[in-house]
This record gives C-alpha cells, structure tokens and sequence, in this order.
C-alpha cells in the first residue's frame, strides 16, 4: 500500500508552503491572507506526520523518500519536523491583524518550507540550500519596516556570513552523503563557525537580539527556533569525529556555557521587554549546544527534549508578548507595573506556564529536559553543570521580573479595556502549554522520543552509558 504513493510526502510538504506563498504573498486582505497560509501549514504537516509515521512502521526509507532521493526523515529530525510544523501555525494563527499581510505570510511560508528542506536533506548539500533559502527573507527586509533598515545591517552580515561558512565547509567535506567523518578540521572549525552565528553564540548574539527589537518578532522567533546550527551539530556527531575534531565541540561547549552565563548578566541592566525575551531565548537555548557538546549521553538526551521546549516555550511567549503589544501602548516601559492581568488574565497565564517551562518548572517538560541535562552536565564536566543551574536561576528572576512589571500590580486608569486572548490566539497558545505540561506529567514519552538519538550519537562519539 505504501509503495503505491503517487506523491513522495516529504516533496509535498516542501512544496506546499512555497505554492500557498505565491498564493497569498499579495494579498492585502488579512483574514484570507491567515486562513490560506495556515491550510497550507496544515496539509503540510499532515504529510510530515504521514512521512513520520511510515518510517516507524516500515523502517525502509524509499517508502518515504522524495522522487529524488535528497530527503528523508530519521529519529533526528522526525520529531522535530513535526513541532516545528506546528509551531508554525501557531505563529500564523496568533499573528495580529497587523502582521498579516500578504508579505509577511509568505515570508512565514517560505522559511517554512526551506527549513523542512534542510531538516529532512539526506545530502549536505541540500542542507546548505536550505540554510540559506531560511534567511533570505530577513536579508531582504521581508519582516522589517523602513524605519529600522539601519539597525538590520548586522543581520543580514551575520546571516551572509553564517551561509558562506557552512557552504565552505560542505566543499570541504567532499562526498554529498551526510557523513563528516571524512571532513578535515578545516571543515568542521568553518562548520563551528557558521553554528557560532547562527545560534547566537558569543559574540554573535547582538543580531539576534536587533532582530527581536527591531524586526517582526514573531518572524524571528520562528527563525531562531528552527535551530538549524544544533542540527548540523547533531548530524557531526552522528557519524565517528576524528578526535580534534570533537575537543573542538568541547570548546563550542564552553562557548555555549559562557553564552547562557553573559546573557543572563546582561538582562539585570535591560529594561526593553523585547531585548529580554530575545536574551532569554539565547541563554536558555544555548544549554542546547552545551549539553550535545557534553560528551554524556543523558546530556545529549537532555538537550535534544530541551531543544523542543525552547522552541514550543518561547513561541508562546513572544506571542503572548506581540498580543500585548498591539493592545496596548505602554508596554515597552518597565518603569511601573502595568497590571495588564486585570485586562487579560488569559494571555497572563499563557506567559506565565510557557515561561516557567522554559526555566524547568517542576511538573513541566523543561523540568524533565533539564534534569538530564544537569545531571550529564555535572558526569562530565561538574563545573558546566553548576554553571548551567546559575544561568537558569538568573533567567527564572528575569522572566518572574518581566512578568510582574507587565501583569501584576495596580492597572493605570489610562489603560482601555482591551478582549483577552481571542478564539485565534487562545487555541493555539493552549497547544503549546499543553505539550509543556503533559509532557512533564508523562516525561517517558518525549525520552522515549528523542532517547534512540542520543544513543546514535553517543554510539559515535564512543561513549558509555554514564559519560565518557
């Protein structure tokens, strides 16, 4: 029966979103603009399910594969496929009337698609064309205005620089297999490099967090949370790293430890709501490369369920906060407590949850993501796990300090009475505290999930089941 599949599901659902593109990229009618662009995001997501799906119960990928054998899904990146489609219809679904405009959906779109592409590419070159189709819409000002031009330079130099990197480094591995065993150190330092920039690791942070303010934050929240440099990283180590080459991961964990330390320093002198979450964002996912980098294998498991929380955590709170945003004019002075709960206790507790899963609320995914990720952390390196616990301590009282200056206290009288979270924000926001919360209530299931790839790769890396 699955032989008989006219259509390769993996070639429909990168197809899909770039039609439904063109479809609606000049449309100026916001609502059609949102019906269209999410139908698309949803047929494409029922064929990365079914794609999914086939390769569990068949294990044979030319079941699945796309005509021309350049994609297929795996235990890497099925999961993550799967949320990251969903993540995107959260983003179309939640984006206020003002962001709905024709360019901008199919900006979302196409950087949907071009993500699916370098997820699921079977070959490194399909991996880089999908690395940089991601950030052409940001180097073309798709989801800046005119008046912020300027401040939107060091994006697209860091995004051109990240793409040279990388397609540097895919010339000098050779094979177009997605095999680095073979790269030369060269390659895989420009590889590092490119995952440096991408990532936001320090110190090429700034251009994310210019992005945050200046740009469409929910457009660049999308972006960040494709984490594309962790997938690169992810398939290295996949596949017997010369020795240099994995103490060069070693120090890109270090890297990424300082990351998440300096920027949770830098949030207790920030007083922008949009520089916090876009620093939170960088600090909490660079746990991410720490714990893949951690040469331990529950920290590799702890930092691929991580890399799931992040992006499904901080989806919700950049969409709860851009809801704010565009009901009220005063939120970007943290100067007074604004009591917005009085206004919209929804959307405050929304932000509240995906915040506090974001820092390893007990009873929540992140707890769970970030046990195995302290407790690989301290196996191997026991002053990068104590380093990992003060950053998240730090974060947890800056995304407490955020949301008590935005919900809490005495609402001012100037304030109008605005609706709470709409039938279109409300739903989408309740899946993503959903997965947070049932995740952590049945955490078997997501290590189940992602346990299989950290087995593959502490496998490669040589790795017992305690650590080294």
């Amino acid at each position: 029966m699955l032989e008989s599949l006219h259509l390769p599901l993996l070639s429909a659902a990168t197809v899909i979103p770039v039609a439904t593109a063109l479809v609606v990229r000049r449309s100026s009618d916001p609502e059609f603009t949102r019906k269209i662009s999410a139908l698309g995001v949803l047929a494409a997501m029922v064929c990365l399910i079914g794609a999914v799906w086939m390769r569990a119960s068949s294990g044979h990928a030319t079941l699945f594969e796309s005509l021309w054998n350049g994609l297929e899904v795996d235990v890497f990146n099925g999961p993550i496929l799967i949320l990251y489609a969903a993540l995107t219809l959260v983003t179309i679904l939640v984006a206020p009337r003002r962001d709905a405009s024709g360019g901008f959906m199919a900006g979302i779109l196409f950087m949907f698609a071009a993500s699916i592409l370098a997820y699921a590419g079977s070959h490194l070159w399909v991996v880089v064309v999908g690395w940089w189709l991601t950030g052409l819409p940001f180097v073309f000002g798709v989801f800046s205005g005119s008046r912020h031009r300027r401040h939107h330079q060091p994006v697209i130099i860091a995004l051109i620089l990240s793409g040279i990197a990388v397609t540097i480094a895919a010339f000098l591995v050779g094979p177009t297999e997605m095999d680095f065993s073979h790269g030369s150190t060269a390659a895989m330092i420009l590889l590092i490099v490119a995952v440096v920039l991408r990532k936001g690791i320090f110190p090429a942070h700034s251009w994310l967090v210019r992005a945050f303010e200046f740009g469409s934050p929910l457009a660049t929240a999308l972006f960040f949370n494709g984490h594309l440099g962790a997938l690169i990283i992810v398939r290295a180590e996949s596949t017997h790293l010369a020795a240099p080459v994995q103490q060069a991961l070693h120090y890109l964990s270090w890297a990424a430890l300082f990351t998440a330390l300096y920027t949770s320093l830098l949030m207790i002198a920030e007083r922008k709501p949009r520089r916090i979450l876009a620093l939170l964002c960088v600090s909490q996912a660079a746990f991410v490369l720490a714990g893949l980098c951690s040469a331990n294998e529950a920290g590799i498991a702890g930092s691929l369920i991580h890399w799931m929380v992040v992006a499904a955590a901080s989806t919700g709170l950049v969409c709860v906060y851009r809801a704010l945003e565009v009901r009220f004019a005063h939120v970007e002075d943290l100067d007074r407590y604004l009591g917005l709960s009085a206004h919209t206790p929804r959307l405050g507790v929304f932000f509240l949850v995906c915040g506090l899963a974001l820092v390893g609320l007990p009873g929540t995914l992140g707890y769970c993501a970030e046990d195995l990720l302290f407790h690989g952390a301290l196996e191997s390196e026991p002053f990068l796990g104590i380093a990992l616990l003060l950053a998240t301590a730090l974060n947890a009282i800056h995304l407490f300090r955020l949301y008590s200056r935005l919900f809490l206290g005495q609402p001012p009288t100037e304030v109008p009475v605005v609706p709470d979270a709409l039938p279109r924000e409300r739903w989408p926001l309740t899946f993503c505290v959903a997965f947070l919360i049932v995740g952590g209530i049945l955490p078997s299931i997501m290590v189940a999930v992602r346990s299989p790839a950290a087995e593959i790769i502490a496998s490669a890396l040589g790795l017992s089941h305690g650590g080294h």
